[in-house]
């Protein structure tokens, strides 16, 4: 796997995460740009790289999957990222309010 060693690659993943935090970009498509901007793979070599069927990266790239966890931990893993839970920004003034 990958081990970004160059600035930018990091500033491009900042980028698109913000993005997709946005509602700019949908998960499909931050994967899509990271996937041949930064490896510079096709979806087959990559699918092999993280363990996962061409068809299954096709259908998350394009949005129309709903992937198990695991399988997003495999393809976002090359970037040095996984799943977890990020309270939305709704429920942030709600947690505050609760420990007053």
């Amino acid at each position: 796997m990958k081990i970004f060693a160059h600035q930018e690659d990091y500033e491009l993943i900042t980028e698109l995460l913000n993005s997709y935090y946005n509602d700019e970009l949908t998960l499909g498509q931050m994967l899509k740009i990271m996937r041949k901007d930064l490896l510079e793979m096709t979806q087959s070599d990559y699918a092999k790289l993280v363990g996962i069927s061409r068809r299954s990266l096709s259908d998350l790239e394009q949005d129309r999957s709903h992937p198990t966890a695991h399988n997003l931990n495999a393809v976002f893993a090359p970037f040095g990222l996984k799943t977890g839970l990020i309270p939305a920004n709704e429920l942030l003034g709600v947690y505050a309010s609760i420990g007053k």
